[in-house]
Formats: structure tokens, C-alpha cells, sequence
């Protein structure tokens, strides 16, 4: 609503859409990483896969995970199973949300 009443062109307004969705995405894939650590360190479950778990790891499974991609070599295992889907069920709601608002800043143009 803010992007709707400024005076800015409608070039920087769709970039200003674009790079703010990305920006609240990648926070959003931050809040799930720390949730992930956060559940593993109290013993909710732990991630399985072929490579060391460092945050960085955790990050890269919650950013493939929020975008629903689901191809990381890292799974969740025990009780963050829960965790995970309800991170693709949120990154799914995000996705759809933000293609609505760039669809609809691009019509206004």
C-alpha cells in the first residue's frame, strides 16, 4: 500500500516490490533456520544427510524448503518433520501472496 502511494516511477516501484518480497522471504527462511537449531538443540530431532550440519546448512534446507524446491541433501528427522512441512506450507502461502503483488504492481505500471 506504501509502493502504491509513492511518486516513484513504475520501474523502481516493481524493483522496490521484488526486492522487498525477497528480502521478507529470506527472513522468513532466517526465523525457520534459527527455529530448526533452536528444536535440535532442546531434542526435538536432528537432520540426516551426507554433509557436516553447520547454520549455514540449516539455512540453505530452510531457504529450499520455504520455496517448496525440496531438493537439499540435508532432511529433517524426528519431530521436525512437523517443522518442515509447516515451513512449506508457509513458503507456499509467501509464493502465491507475492506473485499476486507483483502481478498486480506490474498492471499498475
Amino acid at each position: 500500500m506504501w509502493m502504491d502511494n509513492t511518486k516513484l516511477s513504475g520501474l523502481l516501484r516493481f524493483l522496490g516490490v521484488v526486492y522487498g518480497i525477497t528480502f521478507s522471504q529470506l527472513i522468513a527462511a532466517l526465523w525457520f533456520a534459527i527455529s530448526f537449531k533452536v528444536s535440535i538443540s532442546i531434542g526435538l530431532g536432528a537432520f540426516g544427510g551426507d554433509v557436516p550440519i553447520t547454520f549455514f546448512e540449516t539455512f540453505y534446507f530452510s531457504i529450499i524448503n520455504l520455496t517448496t524446491l525440496g531438493m537439499s541433501p540435508v532432511e529433517p528427522l524426528g519431530h521436525l518433520y512437523l517443522l518442515a512441512g509447516l515451513e512449506a506450507m508457509t513458503g507456499f502461502l509467501l509464493v502465491s501472496c507475492s506473485a499476486s503483488l507483483i502481478f498486480k504492481t506490474m498492471n499498475k505500471q
